[in-house]
């Protein structure tokens, strides 16, 4: 590993260890759940259950303090269609894809997100509830990128933002509003910006680790809805892997 490896890889490991402290946003479930808790029979009752039917609800939550703004209509739609495809493969249900844009004036209360359910004569609802924090600070970015012999060529003003992203999954019965199976996934993706945009070809990017290959928004009014949306997919695709595995040892 060269000089501006060994450099980017100090800078990401800092960057996480303030994530994992003091960035990573809150659990948004308990204010839609309120205090529904887990039954000890939740093991035996999934066990139980054959292939079932459950509508899926996609909220994207930014109803707390230091929340990111909104994901876009299109990242958004993305995100819904991440979801059903990750759980359709992993998991045994077929899903309902749910109207989002009822719940959009998020928190919505337990009551009224089982009344969409009942009103498409579901028993089940698969609610996923998608977070996240974003700081961003100045930096100075080497002109040719990081990979591109760093900062040989000079150096730019620009701007780093960091996304920390948290996804819930939460399967719910509808008949008595009990949570039958509940998993989360984190995860993080910085973006590198100029300050004054110029023509380039490594500028801006999103990046998520050394070992996978950086994104690059197509331009930069959507860079940091793309850092929101690659975030998201992350943390996405660790809770659905959590509940997968618990949904399979329950089942047996």
């Amino acid at each position: 590993m060269d000089t501006f490896r060994l450099i980017l890889a100090a800078s990401l490991f800092c960057i996480s260890l303030v994530g994992c402290s003091t960035a990573w946003p809150e659990s948004r479930l308990t204010q839609y759940l309120g205090t529904t808790s887990q039954p000890e029979r939740t093991q035996l009752e999934l066990a139980k259950l054959g292939m079932i039917t459950a509508g899926l609800l996609v909220i994207n939550d930014t109803s707390f303090a230091h929340s990111a703004p909104q994901l876009s209509k299109e990242s958004f739609d993305s995100i819904q269609a991440h979801v059903q495809a990750r759980l359709l493969h992993d998991g045994s249900m077929t899903l309902v894809q749910m109207d989002s844009s009822s719940a959009s004036d998020s928190p919505v209360q337990l009551d009224s997100l089982l009344q969409m359910a009942r009103d498409q004569h579901l028993a089940y609802l698969v609610l996923a509830v998608v977070s996240s924090t974003e700081i961003e600070t100045p930096e100075r970015l080497p002109l040719g990128g990081f990979f591109n012999r760093g900062g040989m060529q000079g150096f730019l003003n620009g701007f780093r933002a960091e996304n920390f992203a948290l996804a819930e999954l939460v399967l719910l019965d509808v008949g008595t509003g009990q949570a039958l199976l509940q998993s989360d996934g984190q995860a993080w993706a910085s973006l590198e910006r100029l300050a004054v945009p110029l023509e380039s070809n490594v500028y801006p990017v999103v990046r998520r680790d050394l070992e996978i290959p950086p994104i690059y928004p197509t331009s930069e009014e959507n860079a940091h809805d793309v850092l929101r949306a690659v975030a998201s997919s992350e943390a996405i695709d660790q809770a659905v892997m959590h509940f997968s595995e618990s949904w399979k040892k329950a089942r047996g």
